[in-house]
């Protein structure tokens, strides 16, 4: 294994939880060949941060408030494109994993991973590797009957499934061939069918539907 120009590999952590992030930073500490150069408990902070810093890489997690895993996963691609980007998470799911791959992520690992798996996948990703694990697929026809019961219309449905791919209001309002206004419409009409209100406890239900 080695290090970027025989230094060690700069880090940022984004995740809003501040005990595992603090914790995921103490066990980094130790290790000789990386090194955390800050930690983000905020994702709406990131990409300034991280345009300042120009880190080798960031270690974040999925479902966080304001800015989720994929939007800031795209953000990030689209303005460095050399940055290594993997992803912590506690859902165990293959189209989430898909979701990350389609975004060019360069990685994905559970949460519960151990230490020493995360190093490896650390200088596996840093050597040019890409690291996803194959892990339970859902059942497609059992979401979509799920979803019907709560009587989302078709159109609705469709919205669901851009939000998942992990599209945003303008990006599914062009998908759709819909105005702006329309398709945020669409989404406070889905959060009221499902009763949900927040964005990140949307987004949650989404993404956790089975």
């Amino acid at each position: 294994m080695q290090t970027i120009n025989n230094k060690p590999i700069s880090i940022v952590i984004i995740d809003d939880h501040q005990l595992f992030n603090d914790g995921l930073f103490a066990m980094l500490s130790i290790e000789k060949k990386v090194q955390v150069i800050k930690q983000v408990y905020d994702s709406r902070n990131a990409m300034e941060i991280i345009s300042k810093l120009n880190p080798d890489m960031v270690l974040m997690d999925f479902n966080m408030p304001h800015i989720n895993g994929i939007e800031l996963t795209k953000l990030l691609r689209d303005s460095n494109p050399k940055i290594k980007i993997i992803v912590l998470s506690m859902y165990s799911d293959e189209r989430f994993i898909e979701l990350f791959k389609k975004n060019d992520a360069n990685g994905y690992l559970p949460k519960t991973v151990s230490a020493q798996k995360l190093i490896s996948v650390i200088h596996e990703v840093t050597n040019g590797k890409n690291y996803f694990p194959q892990l339970q697929a859902t059942n497609n026809h059992n979401e979509d009957a799920f979803l019907k019961k709560l009587t989302l219309s078709n159109r609705e449905l469709e919205v669901v499934n851009l939000i998942k791919q992990g599209m945003q209001t303008k990006e599914i309002a062009k998908q759709l061939n819909i105005s702006y206004y329309t398709a945020e419409t669409h989404r406070k009409n889905i959060k009221l069918k499902i009763g949900v209100k927040g964005e990140t406890e949307f987004l949650k239900f989404i993404y956790e539907m089975h």
